[in-house]
């Protein structure tokens, strides 16, 4: 129930969406710059402090006694080099880590500026998984010797140094820092892997665990600093990467939380958002590098403008420029309006015809029902602690797939495969449909469903409404009676619609070194701890659920039905000559 004139008619206005998003882009916000020379910053010392950290404290799990025995390490030396400022410890009780719930600690200290103004933060995570990590602490240390650094120089606004830990999964340490935290907070800076060997061109990341990252102008300034400390170049992000973060938000790095609390904050790292190899070799050169660039990007902080007033920032990066995300909001809604008018208007004829809309919705739900049930199967592992899985997940390779992840995995398959073979059944019993059914509404149900989640999602997050674009309109043309179709043709086109799902996989896949396999691990682990949130975990299993309708139709078709006849002439000959003819055919 198709109308193809509302359907073209509603891409006019595409064209003036075009035009007007063309101009909306912004120019992209310069870097700070600081012109003094963080020659105060003492790399070998700093290889030093680590080596001695790392020897002394090899077992560091969070909440662990280890973790804790550094944690007060640490503070003494943030006293020693800042004497005249008091190093706090803060108790985080009942962290969600990857060994279950456990006790942590944050250490704070604070160095009054002489200025007012909106404070600063340094970071480091202590806790490792593997006793061999020594490249996890050179963070911890490059921080210590900044803190010297910063006490030595009286800074304008008042900087704050902190440990913390979790950092291996849940980012517990960090989360109650930026929820605990004086505001205003001009900017974070998260020290990771600074002595490790670069394994990525994403030295500087600022993903959000919501949609959004860090401030741009952030992010420049410590990729400057570092070129020209290391002459490394931080990649910034592409489009496509920043598409994919945005629609589905999903971070591992200690940055994430606090972007996501509103505090702008960058994660400097030579492994990116992932954590270093438990026997990855360390380099004083590189820790020194890397801690004059940080130590420059204060400086810089310090002694600049307010960086942000806006974080997660949701301005989208394209050839140097930057599209507003009000922008984004409008094109994704042009390119949803044709589909969704026309479905309204298909809705509106089915009901005319009195045909059972509401029978074959409950029957694309009955569809979407074994998505749901293994997702909530796999939520209450990790409710009740079956698996550790936390949120934000931990990083990739922290909590391996072994023979307990296996059963896990193999008992959601049966539950949905249960679902979907004996209870989906019996709900099309009960509502006296079928799946082979001819019906009108049977074709339409699967595009009425997702247009609904289409404009729900929008809404919410027009990023991921942007991956609904091609579904909504695919879906709907596929099952509209006016444009019959093959099997073939109908199957071609269902796949095509999942391409930008397809995308941002495989961006994760790259990002995060992942396998196909490995990927679905994660995914279950990020499901398992609560990300994303429940609600909006069961709006994409209603979107998997229409996605699977219009498959199953699409897989009954067995030949493009004949068109209905809708023009008749007489009943006696109607063919030429049958008016009479004309006098200039009978002069010839």
């Amino acid at each position: 129930m198709l109308d193809p004139r509302i359907y073209r008619a509603a891409f006019v206005p595409v064209l003036f969406v075009f035009i007007i998003v063309a101009f909306s882009l912004e120019n992209r916000p310069d870097p700070l710059r600081s012109q003094l020379v963080p020659a105060g910053f003492d790399g070998a010392k700093a290889a030093r402090m680590m080596n001695s950290l790392s020897a002394q404290y090899p077992r560091r799990r969070p909440g662990s006694a280890g973790d804790q025995a550094l944690a007060l390490r640490v503070a003494e030396e943030l006293r020693a080099v800042m004497p005249q400022v008091e190093a706090r410890t803060r108790a985080v009780k009942d962290a969600a880590t990857v060994d279950g719930q456990r006790d942590l600690i944050n250490i704070e200290a604070t160095q009054p500026g002489s200025a007012p103004g909106a404070r600063l933060v340094v970071v480091a995570a202590r806790d490792a998984l593997d006793p061999r990590s020594t490249a996890s602490l050179s963070g911890t240390a490059a921080m210590i010797e900044i803190a010297r650094v910063v006490a030595l120089a009286r800074p304008l606004r008042s900087v704050t140094f902190a440990s913390v830990s979790g950092s291996t999964g849940g980012q517990a340490g960090i989360r109650q820092l930026s929820a605990q935290l004086s505001r205003p907070v001009d900017a974070m800076i998260v020290l990771g892997d600074l002595a490790g060997p670069v394994t990525t061109d994403q030295l500087v990341t600022g993903w959000s665990t919501s949609p959004g990252a860090a401030p741009l102008a952030l992010s420049r300034t410590l990729a400057t600093a570092l070129r020209a400390e290391t002459g490394l170049k931080a990649a910034s992000p592409l489009a496509r990467s920043e598409l994919a973060r945005f629609a589905w938000p999903v971070s591992v790095g200690q940055q994430g939380p606090a972007v996501a609390a509103g505090v702008p904050t960058v994660l400097l790292s030579a492994n990116g958002e992932l954590p270093p190899a438990a026997d990855a070799p360390v380099d004083s050169t590189r820790l020194q590098g890397f801690g004059r660039a940080a130590l420059r990007s204060l400086t810089a902080l310090d002694a600049g403008a307010t960086i942000s007033t806006a974080s997660p920032s949701l301005d989208l990066v394209i050839t140097r420029k930057l599209l507003p995300p009000w922008a984004i909001r409008l094109l994704t809604a042009a390119l949803l309006l044709p589909a969704l008018l026309a479905a309204a208007d298909g809705f509106a004829r089915l009901r005319r015809e009195r045909s059972p809309v509401a029978r074959w919705i409950v029957w694309v739900l009955a569809i979407a029902l074994p998505f749901a049930l293994a997702e909530l199967f796999i939520r209450a592992l990790g409710l009740f602690s079956v698996i550790n899985a936390t949120a934000p997940p931990a990083p990739p390779g922290s909590l391996p797939l072994a023979a307990a992840g296996i059963g896990a995995l193999v008992c959601a398959a049966v539950i949905f495969a249960l679902a979907f073979l004996v209870l989906r059944p019996l709900i099309n019993g009960a509502l006296t449909v079928s799946d082979s059914s001819e019906a009108h509404g049977a074709s339409m149900a699967p595009a009425l469903v997702i247009s609904l989640v289409a404009i729900i999602v929008w809404i919410l997050n027009p990023y991921a409404a942007l991956l609904l674009v091609l579904p909504v309109n695919i879906w709907l043309l596929v099952g509209a009676r006016e444009l019959p179709l093959r099997r073939r043709w109908a199957i071609f086109w269902i796949l095509v619609s999942l391409l930008p799902v397809v995308a941002v996989a495989v961006v994760y896949l790259g990002q995060f070194s992942l396998s196909p396999l490995e990927l679905i691990w994660f995914i279950f682990l990020a499901l398992a701890g609560g990300t994303p949130p429940l609600l909006a975990s069961l709006g994409w299993c209603v979107a998997c659920g229409a996605g699977g309708a219009a498959l199953l139709r699409a897989l009954r078709r067995d030949r493009a039905p004949d068109q209905a006849i809708t023009v008749r002439g007489p009943v006696s000959y109607a063919g030429p000559g049958s008016l009479g003819g004309v006098d200039s055919a009978r002069r010839r």
